[in-house]
């Protein structure tokens, strides 16, 4: 013989025991969505914006970002001057990193090459060297070893 479980009658005989279950799982939060807690993120490393150069990093890009370069900041992924050499004489891509040096390297799109476009290119790089910025060095803007030491990855 089976016996039926009937269900129990709640103290009070208005609620059913479906709305009191209700009741308590909403006075509980029971039922509230799990949401993740919000985290504070690290604001992601920003490079030289060379969009408005067709991504090509060539004379145009880096006078543009030599132009924005700050030299009284530290140096970073965004300021920096593209002109700089490293040690080793390499020039940097377009987040200021050097090949087999800096965490990040990344090789940039170099523009078309010719020896038109070069002696055109000198004649700017002429124009670009009497800047007072061109040639400083051991300001916080300007290349050491270090200066990645501080900055997250790069971008």
């Amino acid at each position: 013989r089976t016996t039926t479980k009937h269900p129990q009658k709640s103290p009070n005989p208005q609620i059913s025991d479906p709305e009191m279950l209700s009741l308590v799982s909403q006075s509980l939060s029971l039922n509230a969505p799990l949401r993740p807690t919000p985290v504070q993120r690290a604001v992601s490393p920003q490079m030289a914006d060379i969009t408005a150069f067709g991504g090509i990093w060539g004379i145009e890009a880096k006078e543009a970002v030599f132009n924005a370069w700050d030299p009284e900041k530290p140096k970073d992924y965004d300021n920096f001057n593209p002109f700089e050499r490293n040690l080793d004489g390499a020039m940097s891509d377009m987040n200021g990193c050097f090949p087999g040096e800096s965490r990040g390297y990344k090789v940039p799109n170099r523009p078309d090459a010719s020896w038109a476009i070069m002696q055109e290119e000198a004649k700017k790089m002429e124009e670009i060297k009497k800047s007072p910025k061109y040639g400083l060095s051991g300001k916080p803007g300007c290349y050491s070893l270090k200066w990645q030491e501080n900055l997250g990855a790069p971008p």
